[in-house]
């Protein structure tokens, strides 16, 4: 099962949309804008290194078309509301009232911090992306 998950989520294939509470993916990927998904949770130490990163490309390229979403994997949402106050985290988390793993299990994300990023028609271009590679495969996206 897991490995048909990832197949249908691979690079090149179309997003799966998923729903916390009434939001949903699709909110925000598939409306003309270039969206990087991070899977990450505040208890997680490599999630919580990246950020910093995520956020300076966020800014960026926020106004050349670029949307960050975050979603809280596995955590409390008390825990998750602190750690984006304390890191200053500037885009949208899309939890809800209790822990959550739904995104992540419609993603197959078995490890975080774990980034998506989606074309501007809703296509998966890239997953896993890290570090420099986000601001590259951002970049490129935006071409």
């Amino acid at each position: 099962e897991r490995m048909a998950i990832i197949e249908s989520t691979s690079e090149g294939k179309p997003f799966v949309d998923f729903e916390v509470e009434g939001k949903k993916l699709s909110d925000y990927v598939g409306k003309g804008q270039v969206v990087l998904v991070d899977f990450w949770a505040s208890w997680c130490g490599p999630c919580r290194a990246e950020i910093p990163n995520i956020k300076k490309v966020y800014e960026q390229y926020k106004g050349q078309g670029l949307v960050v979403v975050g979603v809280p994997t596995s955590d409390r949402p008390e825990d998750t509301l602190k750690a984006v106050e304390e890191d200053s985290i500037p885009f949208p988390q899309l939890m809800g009232s209790e822990r959550q793993a739904i995104g992540a299990r419609t993603y197959g994300v078995r490890g975080i911090p774990h980034l998506v990023l989606f074309g501007a028609d809703g296509t998966i271009l890239a997953r896993g992306i890290r570090g420099e590679a986000v601001a590259t495969a951002v970049a490129e996206a935006l071409k």
